[in-house]
């Protein structure tokens, strides 16, 4: 199969499209969040803690995670002392999610790694492609929210 070209169908193909700049963008972004001893799963959810304290089942839900893949990434988490988790006093049932001092500073040298391994995965686009990437990032996320809340 060396040597052959993909399909003009699959070209034209938006899915195709974005499944590749994604895979693309995602490859980088592991590589260099590796280097760090941590996964792309892990900064998402590092970054939603820091930003206010979260159930595992919120957590789950928010960035389409499995529960039980949920609970071992937490477990990661709390072994790189990046967040802890207590009882809810509410409702003892549930565990919320927060991050320690030493998460909130991992998650700003995280961020820095992330974005500057985007900037590498998309460093041929122009400004112009890019806002629209962000665009029509932000319209699919918007539907998927109204979608829910329906």
């Amino acid at each position: 199969m060396a040597g052959t070209e993909l399909p003009g169908a699959l070209m034209k193909s938006p899915s195709f499209q974005i499944e590749r700049v994604r895979r693309h963008t995602k490859d980088q972004v592991e590589r260099a969040l590796g280097k760090q001893g941590t996964t792309m799963r892990e900064f998402w959810i590092l970054t939603c803690v820091c930003e206010h304290a979260c159930s595992q089942t919120q957590l789950a839900e928010l960035l389409v995670i499995d529960a039980s893949d949920m609970v071992r990434l937490i477990d990661s988490l709390e072994r790189h002392e990046w967040v802890t988790r207590d009882r809810d006093p509410q409702d003892r049932r549930r565990q919320i999610v927060t991050p320690t001092k030493k998460g909130i500073k991992a998650q700003a040298q995280l961020a820095e790694a992330v974005a500057a391994a985007e900037d590498r995965a998309l460093d041929m686009s122009t400004t112009k492609q890019l806002k629209s990437l962000k665009k029509l990032s932000q319209a699919i996320l918007q539907e998927d929210e109204a979608g829910k809340a329906s």
